[in-house]
C-alpha cells in the first residue's frame, strides 16, 4: 500500500492501464470515495489519469467524470454524517482542552456565517477538505446545502483538472508536477494555521492551569 500511495505518475499510470476498461470507472470511484477516508491515497492524480486516458480515447470523458464525482461526493458526505450523528454532543459533553465548548461555539458560528463559501471553495484546500466536511457535521450544517456545495465545488475541482488532463494530454506530465506543487504550497500554509492554533491552545491551556 505505501509503495502504491508514494509511487509516481508514471507507475500509477501502469497500474491503471493493467485494469481491464469498464472497471477503470469502478477503480475511479473507488479511489475517489477512499481519498476522503484515507487522504495519503494520491486521488487526485487519478482525476489527472482519468482525463488522460478520456483523452486517449481509453475512457469515455462523462462517465469518467462521473464516476470520480459520485465516489467523492459519497465520500465527503459519509465524514460530514459521521460529525453530524453525535460529533456535537459528544465533544460539547467531553470539552476536551484541545477543542473546548468554546471552540466548539466558534466552529458554529463560522459555519452559520460562512458555511457557502467554505464548502464552495473546499475541494481546492488539499489537506483540509476532509476536516471541513466533519465540522460541517459537526456544526449541524443543513444535509441538503452540504450536498448542494460540496457537489458545485466538487463538479468546479475534477472538472478543471479533467479538462487540464483532457485538452494538454501531451502534457499530463507538466500538469502533474505543477498539481504537486499547488498541494505542497497549501499544505505549507495550513501547517502553519495548524501551529499557530496549537501554539494559542497551550497557551490557554498555560493561563488556565496559572489561575488554578
Amino acid at each position: 500500500m505505501i509503495e502504491f500511495i508514494t509511487a509516481g505518475f508514471s507507475e500509477l499510470m501502469r497500474v491503471v492501464n493493467q485494469i481491464p476498461g469498464g472497471y477503470i470507472y469502478l477503480f475511479l470511484f473507488g479511489i475517489a470515495f477512499l481519498e476522503n477516508i484515507f487522504p495519503p491515497i494520491p486521488g487526485d492524480t487519478f482525476t489527472i489519469i482519468g482525463g488522460y486516458l478520456a483523452a486517449t480515447g481509453k475512457l469515455a470523458l462523462i462517465p469518467t467524470a462521473a464516476f470520480i464525482m459520485l465516489g467523492t461526493i459519497a465520500s465527503i458526505m459519509v465524514v460530514y454524517y459521521i460529525g453530524y450523528h453525535g460529533g456535537h454532543e459528544y465533544l460539547a459533553r467531553k470539552n476536551f482542552r484541545i477543542f473546548s465548548t468554546e471552540d466548539l461555539a466558534k466552529v458554529d458560528r463560522w459555519f452559520a456565517r460562512h458555511g457557502a463559501g467554505t464548502l464552495l471553495v473546499s475541494r481546492f484546500i488539499v489537506g483540509g477538505r476532509v476536516a471541513i466536511a466533519l465540522g460541517a457535521g459537526i456544526s449541524k450544517y443543513p444535509p441538503e446545502r452540504m450536498l448542494l456545495f460540496s457537489t458545485i465545488s466538487s463538479l468546479c475541482f475534477h472538472g478543471l483538472l479533467i479538462a487540464l488532463a483532457y485538452g494538454m494530454n501531451a502534457y499530463v506530465d507538466s500538469i502533474v508536477d505543477g498539481f504537486n506543487w499547488y498541494n505542497k504550497i497549501i499544505l505549507a500554509i495550513l501547517a502553519v494555521v495548524v501551529i499557530l492554533w496549537l501554539g494559542f491552545v497551550a497557551k490557554r491551556i498555560w493561563h488556565e492551569r496559572k489561575k488554578t
